[in-house]
């Protein structure tokens, strides 16, 4: 039989079914790579929720209503999620909740018209601040080397808890990151708000 084969195939044979074989492993390799594998994404990043803060524009010269440890800022995006089984805000109560987490911060709202989301039930409020950090982000950089700052916490409603993100653009790069308030009443001493300045 091999004989018949080498007659029929020649003295090279065995070299030409070899590099065959190669070049197809090959192919299925390349074809493999360009059209088979899934892009990485991360499975914990839901795209309808993603911000580029790098897109929203900085507040510029004053005067500023919203104040952060003291640096002056304004507000580029608002999320709301609720706690346990209660319901989120509707769309046309977005100020009046904003209110009721400082006095004043609807006002504010309205004059920087943030983006405002409203997210699934959460778990606590140290889940919905890691959450909310990788979907609230500038591309390639650290909150702490931006302009921006998170502040997380929760809110205690007449129907139970929600929890509330606010992201907050200011002049220059802060080191503030994300803050969690442990306690809603920590609202008041993280977040400042001048209803009069216009």
């Amino acid at each position: 039989m091999p004989d018949v084969l080498d007659s029929l195939l020649g003295p090279n044979a065995l070299g030409l079914i070899a590099a065959a074989v190669g070049g197809l492993v090959v192919l299925m390799f390349l074809f493999r790579v360009v059209f088979g594998r899934k892009k990485n994404v991360d499975p914990l990043i839901e795209t309808k929720h993603l911000v580029d803060l790098s897109e929203i524009p900085l507040p510029e010269d004053g005067p500023y209503g919203l104040r952060v440890q003291n640096l002056p800022g304004k507000l580029g995006v608002v999320v709301f999620a609720p706690l346990g089984k209660i319901k989120p805000p509707a769309a046309d109560e977005t100020f009046a909740v904003l209110n009721t987490v400082v006095p004043g911060l609807g006002k504010m709202a309205r004059r920087d018209n943030p983006i405002v989301q409203t997210w699934s039930n959460q778990v606590s409020v140290t889940g919905f601040a890691n959450t909310l950090a990788r979907h609230l982000m500038v591309p390639g950089r650290d909150l702490t080397d931006t302009p921006w700052c998170l502040l997380v916490g929760k809110l205690k409603r007449p129907e139970g808890l929600m929890v509330v993100g606010l992201a907050i653009g200011m002049e220059a790069p802060n080191n503030l990151g994300v803050i969690r308030l442990n306690d809603e009443t920590q609202w008041l001493q993280f977040l400042q708000v001048n209803a009069r300045a216009d």
